[in-house]
């Protein structure tokens, strides 16, 4: 259980925080724990642990995924694939088709993503899975107070992600419809391969990156902090950057910027994405994505795996030889993957945003489920901050829900939240 306020207020102000900074004081060791971090850190190209010699060959890859299903899924449970259109899940579902193995696939759907349900529905058919769906609305309708503070108790660190309501409250809806006891069930998680398959950023990802070079976001005032949403640092361009700091001062946060300080960067491939990994993938795919499906499948009974983490399947894919892993020309990566999956399913899917907070109800949330839980102060700062877009704002209100209630339900004092989220 964490009480430490520097703690918690790291994960409110990034989203993440480095095991290696618990228990630390001073913040001007940080640079030099974040190198010897990232020292130690596997998935580095630039390194004597990249070897490079992989057989890049789709059949050699689908036996390691193979192996991955196999090895993944405890006997006597059923697999509950969560299953997107995207490179990742649909590799696990080619897997244990192959293998065999039928799975329910569960799909969390934005309410008019036709296009996603039909591909999904015909493509886990042709693979003899079968397919569910729930989308925003019935996971809203389902919410329950206690529930999620009750979850929110189950979390080790604070999950900041968006999404974990709809994963919490998705995957409860999956198995009260069907009337399926969830500890019959592994939930299946495509995540985990990103770091070592060639993390590659998306266009605006790069061009922060760039833009973050100039230092202007070192420049910005308290008083105009918001704006520090769009001048980010190297590291906070990967996206470890909680929307809750454009509302809160969070003064007792470690400064990651000085963790991150001392880490080797450039916008040279090799060197980009393994600082790209590090800086995101050793920290925000495991504390915050990875985090809510762990969350919520622990809190309703289930088991959660991952077989992209498989350590056999982890160092074929590490040491492939770059022409096989990414394009960074093109910022295009997973590149023997994707000839996998259209070979199999004829596979070439465009990558594409599924967020699913964008389809959700705000003046409903705000009004119905935000304020049963957390104090109308905290949600006047983000109500009544100007020059700060309406989407910041939404993904403000369900990362404030997440921390606040876990606060709450971890035993924090009235006076204790105050001083994480205001300062003293």
């Amino acid at each position: 259980m964490i009480y430490d306020k520097k703690i918690v207020s790291t994960f409110a102000k990034h989203m993440i925080c480095p095991d290696s900074l618990y228990g630390v004081l001073s913040q001007q060791e940080l640079g030099d724990i974040g190198s010897a971090d990232f020292s130690d850190y596997p998935y580095r190209h630039n390194s004597d642990r990249f070897r490079g010699d992989s057989v890049a060959s789709s059949d050699m890859l689908l036996a390691k995924l193979k192996g991955a299903v196999l090895a993944s899924v405890p006997t006597g449970k059923k697999p509950l694939l969560l299953l997107s259109d995207g490179k990742d899940s649909m590799g696990l579902a080619v897997a244990f088709s192959e293998v065999g193995v039928s799975c329910d696939t569960l799909t969390l759907l934005r309410a008019d993503d036709l296009d996603l349900r039909s591909y999904v529905e015909a493509t886990a058919k042709k693979l003899g899975h079968s397919s569910y769906f729930v989308d925003v609305d019935e996971i809203v309708s389902s919410f329950d107070k206690d529930v999620f503070s009750l979850a929110c108790k189950k979390m080790s660190v604070p999950v900041l992600d968006q999404g974990f309501l709809f994963f919490l409250f998705g995957l409860r809806c999956f198995f009260d419809r069907n009337k399926l006891n969830p500890t019959d069930f592994v939930v299946v998680d495509g995540l985990g391969n990103d770091e070592y398959f060639g993390y590659i950023p998306s266009h605006n990802q790069l061009n922060s990156y760039k833009l973050s070079k100039f230092r202007l976001w070192s420049l910005v005032p308290k008083s105009l902090q918001q704006l520090r949403w769009y001048l980010r640092s190297p590291a906070e361009s990967q996206g470890d950057l909680s929307s809750l700091f454009c509302f809160f001062p969070l003064s007792h946060a470690h400064d990651l910027n000085k963790y991150f300080s001392l880490v080797p960067h450039s916008s040279q491939a090799e060197s980009f994405v393994d600082f790209r990994a590090f800086s995101r993938g050793a920290f925000h795919d495991h504390q915050c994505m990875m985090g809510k499906t762990k969350v919520a499948a622990d809190f309703l009974g289930s088991q959660v795996v991952f077989p992209w983490l498989n350590s056999a399947l982890v160092d074929y894919c590490f040491n492939l030889p770059i022409s096989e892993k990414y394009d960074f020309s093109l910022l295009k990566n997973k590149l023997l993957l994707r000839d996998l999956l259209n070979e199999k399913t004829g596979w070439e899917q465009s990558k594409r945003g599924v967020d699913l907070y964008f389809d959700l109800n705000f003046r409903y949330f705000r009004e119905s489920i935000l304020v049963e839980l957390v104090p109308y102060k905290f949600i006047e700062s983000i109500d009544k901050k100007i020059g700060v877009p309406d989407y910041v704002k939404k993904r403000g209100y369900l990362e404030l829900l997440n921390f606040y209630v876990y606060l709450s339900a971890k035993g924090f004092s009235t006076q204790e939240i105050h001083e994480v989220f205001f300062g003293k």
